[in-house]
């Protein structure tokens, strides 16, 4: 007899009887008031629906995506593979390897959108840059699958932020079941038990600057409502203003709801009423993720803010003796503290597709090449 699956909607939350394991109490508390409100209500450039779909005693949200303009990347494949790469382009290279890289991106692109890459549904996505990995076996993933392709007959499924080294066996179900394993992004990890840790001299003059601060260090329950006000404008001036709009614009709701709930573990440097930098984490299966930072980017360099920020979050993946996912970017920066770096998969089924649409999966299989690369060094190379 096979097990039942249900979807829990807007409407029908209510009726959800939410399993007591901590996996489905923890959804619970993240996923209720996203399905209620509308991920838009949390997250400014979110337009999708959110759902909770229930299996076994398990409760994984999922995404529900109709190719709406101006999605972040954590809801939007375009925006991922396509927008942020070419603003990346802009950003690291001269103007000829600019061109030049986006003429080779340009017929990719027009496949994308021809093919509906972004008619997608969304399994386990948390609208988060980096997911927790869901506890699914092969069997679970083939009902899913099964499932969710009788129920969404014109979307592609993805599984988002596969890590291979950390979840192996995960990774291998999804390809049993006939998921395309894309490239993504590069992630960092580091394992506060190795030698590359112990002796790394970067991480001890960061935590050396760090118990030294000038700043009290904060914990989640010492957060005041303006400190929420704060720690959003410091996150969306560093991922926004700074970096790009295609982050997932998180404002006050989410900071407000995240913290109060307890889905994340915030740490922060407060000086005379201020927070100037700050970081936050959630721990699943042995593994401890960044999951947001921010801090003060119109303040000097020399204070260290952004060096403090991940010692907070080393330390506390050390005292835990937890796996560190660092997540992307700031590559040099991480790799100088011990961290390794792995490719981050998504994965996508899209069997039940005509050929037409599953010319998107075929594209980026083969523009995962480029995400393997360093950007920089294939301008060289053009």
């Amino acid at each position: 007899m096979s097990p039942r699956i249900d979807i829990f909607g807007a409407d029908t939350i209510h009726y959800l009887h939410w399993p007591a394991n901590e996996q489905a109490q923890y959804a619970k508390k993240y996923l209720i008031p996203l399905i209620k409100d509308g991920p838009l209500s949390y997250i400014d450039n979110a337009n999708v629906q959110m759902v909770a779909l229930t299996l076994d005693a398990l409760v994984i949200p999922l995404i529900i995506s109709d190719e709406k303009p101006g999605n972040s990347d954590v809801c939007s494949a375009y925006s991922h593979y396509v927008k942020y790469t070419l603003e990346e382009i802009a950003k690291r290279n001269g103007r000829v390897s600019q061109w030049l890289l986006k003429a080779l991106l340009l017929p990719a692109a027009v496949v994308l959108r021809a093919s509906h890459i972004d008619k997608v549904v969304y399994a386990n996505n948390w609208l988060l840059t980096t997911n927790p990995c869901p506890e699914l076996s092969s069997t679970q993933i083939e009902q899913i699958t099964i499932y969710l392709k009788k129920r969404y007959p014109d979307y592609a499924i993805f599984f988002r932020s596969v890590n291979k080294y950390t979840h192996k066996r995960f990774f291998d179900a999804l390809r049993e079941n006939g998921y395309k394993m894309v490239a993504s992004r590069k992630v960092y990890i580091l394992d506060p038990s190795s030698r590359a840790y112990a002796k790394n001299s970067n991480v001890s003059r960061d935590c050396k600057l760090l118990q030294n601060t000038p700043y009290d260090i904060i914990e989640s329950d010492e957060f005041t409502d303006s400190d929420i006000t704060r720690i959003t404008k410091l996150y969306r001036d560093l991922y926004l203003r700074k970096h790009s709009l295609l982050n997932p614009q998180f404002n006050e709701k989410f900071f407000s709801l995240t913290l109060k709930e307890n889905i994340f573990t915030f740490k922060a440097l407060k000086k005379k009423g201020r927070i100037d930098s700050f970081v936050a984490y959630c721990s699943k299966g042995g593994v401890m993720t960044g999951a947001v930072l921010g801090y003060d980017i119109d303040l000097p360099i020399e204070l260290g803010l952004y060096r403090q920020a991940f010692a907070m979050l080393i330390t506390a993946a050390s005292e835990k003796g937890q796996l560190l996912n660092m997540s992307a970017g700031a590559g040099s920066f991480k790799v100088y503290r011990g961290a390794s770096p792995y490719v981050e998969f998504d994965a996508i089924y899209d069997r039940h597709l005509p050929y037409h649409r599953r010319l998107a999966g075929h594209c980026l299989l083969a523009g995962g090449i480029f995400q393997r690369l360093n950007i920089n060094n294939l301008a060289k190379w053009l």
